[in-house]
């Protein structure tokens, strides 16, 4: 609701997708990095006021946009650098930096080959 009544984050046909919740998993959403630093802030307001803490560890960052390989302004969460990487795995899928929305299924075929290959190595064998 805070994100929303500062009118950070995205909207999508007159719906706000400015925060995608799921379990412990938080994902911001941001047309740009200002107003992805402005977000950091008000999450890291609202840790603070409920005594709660963010895994800076595993909390990073992902650019996706035409200008997705270009450095930028360090993101802080808690007044510690968040790390940009090319891509992140959200509820089982990967979402890769990129000029646009795109997901890698890569894992998917390794374990497909992996799972392949071991049926098929036992199959061989008789």
């Amino acid at each position: 609701m805070r994100l929303r009544q500062r009118g950070l984050g995205c909207k999508l046909f007159d719906t706000f997708y400015g925060c995608l919740l799921y379990a412990d998993d938080i994902l911001l959403l941001a047309h740009s990095v200002n107003g992805t630093q402005q977000m950091l802030e008000i999450c890291d307001e609202f840790a603070l006021e409920f005594d709660m803490k963010f895994n800076i560890a595993k909390s990073v960052a992902i650019k996706i946009c035409s200008r997705h390989n270009i450095q930028c302004s360090p993101l802080t969460l808690s007044g510690i650098s968040l790390k940009y990487v090319s891509a992140i795995k959200y509820l089982g899928v990967y979402i890769v930096s990129a000029k646009c929305f795109k997901l890698s299924v890569d894992h998917l075929k390794v374990k497909f080959r992996r799972a392949f290959n071991c049926i098929y190595s036992i199959g061989t064998q008789q």
